[in-house]
């Protein structure tokens, strides 16, 4: 069993995650696409920091679980944006925000696994549970990633792009839709058929759209997509 200890560290990484992503903000100003994903995701940690710490000293994950969800959520999506950071150089020459980026993805690697190992064990979950929360982990991470991505295309950065948009919007809405009803409504077999047939569907769209207007977050999402339908896959056939 976890020990909550551990959870109110990962609650306190979480918070100095926040902080940190404020200093990211301050520092990456005039870099719009990085200062603005660190100043909304600064958004996100610092209150659910503040919400785990106070959760675990008052003695309350088991009454209050979505803080958990929320946090490897978060967690999970802030580790995969940061990384494309990096590897797309969006700092440019600022090297000391690469620093603090690396910084990041070091205590979302310590806190995701605790919050997660946490939640799976408040749930009593199965090994095929486990592997099916994980996959909604990613679900409502790619969901909410979509939403975030919409800045890239609304006239800052790029030009203009309503189909981009339109596509993104979509399926934003739609994977962090499934991402709550699989959780919550886990037994309706047509909530499962639902999700899988959305996310082979957002793949294809996804490819045939990346192939007329390239974007490195497309690549990264076509990666864990191909990792999610064959998991939704196994679940489904194993439950049903």
């Amino acid at each position: 069993m976890t020990d909550n200890k551990f959870v109110l560290f990962s609650g306190l990484m979480l918070f100095i995650s926040g902080l940190l992503h404020v200093i990211v903000g301050i520092l990456a100003i005039g870099l719009l696409d990085l200062c603005v994903t660190a100043f909304i995701f600064s958004g996100f940690f610092i209150p659910i920091g503040l919400k785990m710490i106070q959760l675990v000293k008052n003695d309350l994950l088991n009454e209050t679980r979505p803080t958990i969800i929320a946090s490897a959520t978060i967690s999970f999506l802030n580790s995969i944006t940061v990384l494309t950071h990096v590897i797309t150089a969006t700092p440019e020459d600022r090297i000391y925000l690469y620093i603090f980026l690396i910084i990041i993805i070091i205590i979302n690697c310590i806190s995701f696994p605790i919050v997660f190992k946490k939640k799976t064990e408040l749930d009593q979950m199965d090994a095929n549970e486990k592997l099916s929360y994980l996959s909604i982990v990613i679900i409502r991470g790619l969901g909410l990633g979509l939403l975030f991505n919409a800045l890239d295309w609304i006239g800052f950065s790029n030009e203009f792009n309503p189909l981009m948009i339109t596509y993104i919007l979509t399926f934003g809405i739609l994977y962090m839709f499934f991402g709550n009803k699989l959780y919550k409504q886990k037994d309706i077999i047509k909530i499962q058929i639902g999700a899988l047939l959305t996310l082979i569907l957002g793949l294809m769209l996804g490819i045939i759209l990346y192939l007329f207007y390239p974007n490195p977050k497309f690549i990264v999402n076509t990666i864990l997509s191909c990792g999610l339908i064959p998991i939704r896959f196994y679940y489904v056939k194993k439950k049903f």
